[in-house]
């Protein structure tokens, strides 16, 4: 062996690898649409943020058509026939029995979301019984009728420290930032000012596609209009998905020096989450920001209440959700 090849050999031998290959582990939809609501919980407590919202089980959401799958997409929906009582209006939380841990990728084409004053939708992971120990992402998330969507971090002190980078590549306005632990800041936010990635916008435009892929050192975010989604093999809905083709994220959280965030602790057994919350502190909160002037009503769960033919919209369609490892 030369001395070139000997130098050849052990560069790459020592390369680190850069790009992890993916292969899916989780078709929710498939070609078995009906067969979504199987892989998921429907909560039926009482709402955690407060909200004028009766979140019901699958039998319940069946029998009032909350929930369908037909033609190969799935259907979330909120009642809007009756006036609420009790609880308030119903609604869906699902949340998948299956967990996922670090080096994994979600892909959601998603054609509409709900876009209603009064509602507040997300589409997010957390873990089911250690929060926020084990973390939280917010993939899509907002309330009202919000133009713009914010991705969020949540992590804990219990953990260590979570310290991510100051400047990533990103497209997404940074909000809180810097210190992402919920106990002293409430966690890391970034704001989509693209009109078309949330609420009408997004669903006048025919909906897109979302794809987070959280590692050990970050957390990364895509989104694509529907004109604009790739439909080569590597793209979010190709048979062989790979994010380092993608270009720049929406949002970055990247741990600063690669050391400032541990997300292998800080994030860990996380469920998919999609639900649609009516009011609760967030679209309660911010009622006053248009809302108010928009329907005449003074308060979000007035509203909620008395108002149900304005939550024909409040729907979630999923074309395809997929889960890489």
């Amino acid at each position: 062996m030369t001395v070139l090849s000997r130098i050849l050999s052990a560069s790459i031998l020592t390369l680190p690898c850069l790009v992890q290959a993916y292969t899916l582990k989780t078709d929710y939809i498939g070609n078995n649409a009906d067969g979504f609501f199987d892989k998921f919980t429907f909560w039926t407590t009482d709402d955690l943020t407060g909200g004028y919202v009766d979140y019901v089980g699958k039998d319940t959401a069946q029998s009032q058509g909350l929930i369908s799958a037909n033609d190969g997409t799935v259907y979330l929906g909120v009642d809007s026939r009756w006036k609420a009582t009790g609880r308030g209006r119903m609604s869906l939380r699902l949340t998948s029995t299956e967990t996922y841990n670090p080096g994994t990728l979600f892909v959601a084409d998603v054609a509409h979301m709900p876009d209603t004053c009064g509602t507040w939708p997300a589409f997010w992971t957390t873990s089911s019984s250690h929060w926020p120990d084990e973390g939280e992402i917010d993939i899509i998330e907002n309330a009202n009728n919000a133009a713009q969507n914010q991705m969020s971090l949540h992590v804990s002190e219990n953990q260590g420290q979570c310290k991510i980078a100051p400047n990533p590549p990103m497209k997404a306005q940074k909000d809180r930032w810097d210190n992402c632990l919920e106990e002293q800041t409430g966690g890391c936010d970034a704001n989509d000012n693209n009109a078309k990635a949330f609420g009408r916008g997004f669903n006048d435009n025919k909906g897109g596609v979302y794809a987070m892929e959280w590692t050990g050192d970050h957390v990364h975010i895509w989104f694509w209009e529907r004109q604009d989604v790739p439909t080569d093999n590597n793209g979010p809905l190709g048979q062989s998905p790979n994010p380092s083709t993608w270009g720049t994220p929406i949002t970055a959280f990247d741990s600063e020096n690669g050391t400032g965030c541990d997300m292998t602790k800080h994030i860990k057994n996380q469920r998919i989450v999609i639900n649609t919350d009516l009011c609760g502190r967030w679209a309660e909160g911010t009622w006053g920001n248009g809302c108010k002037q928009v329907t005449g009503k003074k308060t979000c769960k007035e509203y909620v209440r008395d108002v149900p033919q304005d939550f024909s919209t409040a729907y979630w369609t999923f074309n395809s959700l997929k889960v890489y490892t």
